[in-house]
């Protein structure tokens, strides 16, 4: 049986899957899907659908992805043997005024045409439309009669969310989104609640995955050091991610700084871009709290496992978290974790277990936790251990795909 998120349940499996070595495998063919994955940029959901992907795939199943424009994922998912094109189409979650929203949304809609034809010419016998801005999509395979799978991955703006929609039109948008796919999947609990409200309970939750090589990580923190420049010596703390004000960047520096004296040889390293004014106030801020010298500002990485193994604590901060891929990715490396308790990483990290929560803003309870953990080598020990065998259950790639087989083996073909 799949494994679930406590408190949701699998759909049962009409066609049997099994689990061999760590891939997912069916005994005949499956049948034919096509995926739409509107970003090709490299971010959390591109990354997801490739493990949707490549978890079909393996089972049986015939796989052709569409993205919504063009970028660098292309090559990576061509790379894993899978057929890409490009149908361009837009979010329609991207304005909250009222009538630019109703325009949008009226585009989307229209733009299903060409999804139309699309199905038509590739013939799937199911559409997996891998996030919530993707609306063209989930209307033509409804139109076509072909079962569908909206798999959301978004909040709305109200909660540090990228998706928008006028107040009094955010219950129509609610009943478009439960009553147009055949199932609903999402990551965390946080998602459904957001964008489902009081249907929530509609939704499959189906926690993202950290992907094998977080998990196989077997470099020391010397040799990963040596590969990212950075010091050798000295306690690193760590944000992974993007530069965007939600993910709290500020919030930490104000809250480390008082932490300075108390470990001189202390090291910030930051991943990721961001809009160049954010990354300027970034460098502002550093400076006038007396941090400059001891930040490092990275950029993005490509080597991520080494970023957290080079690590001696991982934070993750942000306002906001539909779901929290940072906080499982270090888990699964065997770096200790202190976050907000915000979102889908409540979901995730049991307190004093599997790491350490705290409130957004509460700079006091942010600096003791990171102190607690700089300065306690057993605590770091027992949470890393606890937090690497949740991690294999919940989050490794072969319970996520297994998920996935599942639910599109139940559709009703």
């Amino acid at each position: 049986m799949p494994h679930a998120m406590p408190g949701t349940s699998m759909p049962k499996s009409s066609r049997p899957f099994r689990i061999d070595g760590g891939a997912v495998t069916r005994p005949d063919s499956a049948g034919r899907v096509l995926l739409v994955q509107h970003s090709a940029s490299r971010d959390g959901s591109t990354f997801s659908g490739l493990l949707l992907a490549d978890g079909l795939r393996d089972a049986g199943w015939s796989v052709r992805v569409v993205f919504g424009h063009p970028g660098p994922m292309e090559a990576v998912y061509a790379g894993h043997g899978h057929a890409t094109s490009v149908v361009s189409h837009k979010n329609w979650l991207r304005r909250s005024h009222p009538v630019r929203f109703m325009k949008d949304a009226i585009t989307e809609y229209r733009r299903a045409k060409v999804f139309e034809a699309r199905i038509a010419q590739e013939r799937p016998d199911v559409v997996y439309v891998n996030s919530v801005v993707s609306l063209a999509a989930v209307v033509a395979a409804r139109r076509a009669g072909i079962p569908v799978v909206w798999h959301l991955r978004e909040l709305f703006a109200d909660v540090g969310g990228e998706m928008h929609a006028p107040a009094l039109l955010k219950p129509l948008v609610r009943r478009i989104i439960a009553r147009l796919p055949d199932r609903l999947v999402a990551p965390s609990r946080a998602i459904a609640e957001n964008l489902l409200g009081a249907a929530a309970d509609r939704v499959t939750i189906v926690p993202n995955a950290a992907g094998r090589r977080f998990f196989e990580e077997e470099r020391t923190r010397d040799e990963a050091r040596r590969n990212l420049q950075l010091p050798a010596d000295g306690p690193i703390l760590g944000i992974p991610g993007t530069l965007r004000p939600v993910k709290g960047h500020m919030f930490f520096f104000d809250a480390v700084a008082p932490l300075a004296d108390r470990y001189p040889a202390l090291t910030l390293a930051i991943t990721g871009h961001g809009a160049a004014a954010y990354e300027q106030a970034l460098l502002a801020r550093v400076q006038e709290l007396g941090l400059a010298g001891r930040t490092r500002f990275l950029g993005s990485i490509a080597d991520m496992p080494a970023f957290y193994r080079a690590c001696d604590v991982v934070c993750v901060p942000s306002r906001s978290e539909s779901f929290g891929r940072t906080v499982i990715e270090a888990m699964a490396v065997g770096t200790p974790v202190v976050a907000t308790a915000v979102g889908g990483i409540r979901e995730i990290v049991r307190h004093e277990e599997t790491g350490l929560l705290v409130p957004y803003s509460d700079h006091a309870a942010l600096a003791s936790a990171l102190d607690r953990l700089l300065g306690n080598a057993d605590l770091r020990t027992r949470l890393v251990e606890a937090a690497r065998r949740d991690a294999h259950e919940r989050f490794h790639e072969r319970v996520y795909q297994a998920n996935i087989v599942g639910i599109a083996s139940a559709l009703d073909l």
